[in-house]
């Protein structure tokens, strides 16, 4: 499946990665990382986990990805040079259990990459936007799930193996969360990473809109 959904001009991409990335060495190193409670889930202790010398490939690709999320959704491609990966981490959910909600901070893109064929791989909600009317009433934060995506616009999720070996991305600043999964499934494995400019960003036409990183 390879699909980039436009939320309310918040885009999510999901892209199938098999043949593209070696998902057997990032299954390797995955099972040697160590572990400790998060909010409601398990999180590596390592989080330069594509920072090994075998992953290089596999690091250059997600920021390449990343990168042509940026030109794709926002026209981005005449205002930043590069993006460079910042941290990467493993993230295990049992069944039965949660991630909470969260964003990114000082990160531009963020990346999941789905290790196995999972139904709790839908179960990520991305924050969608609503307009608050009347205008001085605050509304809560709206979401939508990978799940619904999938299936409004007619996606198989079972022929796509429950986005197994998928990749998806979206900006950083999208607040996001992760459903409770059902009782006596198996865990749900991933690994995410975020990303900053690397290079120049901003206008290159305005004396002071660029900045060097």
């Amino acid at each position: 499946m390879n699909n980039l959904f436009n939320v309310s001009q918040r885009f999510v991409l999901i892209k199938d990665m098999t043949g593209i990335l070696d998902f057997d060495i990032i299954e390797k190193h995955f099972n040697k990382l160590t572990w400790k409670n998060n909010v409601s889930n398990q999180i590596s202790i390592e989080k330069n986990l594509f920072d090994h010398n075998k992953l290089s490939k596999i690091k250059k690709q997600l920021v390449l990805e990343c990168e042509e999320y940026l030109k794709t959704t926002l026209s981005m491609e005449p205002h930043f040079t590069n993006l460079k990966m910042t941290n990467s981490w493993g993230n295990i959910t049992d069944s039965g259990y949660m991630h909470h909600e969260h964003e990114h901070p000082f990160s531009i893109v963020s990346g999941t990459l789905y290790l196995d064929n999972n139904p709790a791989n839908l179960n990520l909600y991305v924050e969608s936007y609503l307009p608050q009317i009347p205008h001085f009433i605050k509304r809560a934060k709206s979401y939508v799930s990978l799940k619904s995506l999938c299936y409004d616009n007619n996606h198989d999720v079972i022929a796509a193996n429950n986005l197994q070996n998928h990749l998806v991305l979206f900006l950083s600043t999208f607040s996001h969360w992760v459903d409770r999964s059902d009782d006596n499934i198996m865990p749900r494995r991933s690994v995410a990473f975020n990303t900053f400019w690397d290079g120049v960003v901003g206008i290159k036409t305005e004396e002071l809109g660029s900045l060097n990183f």
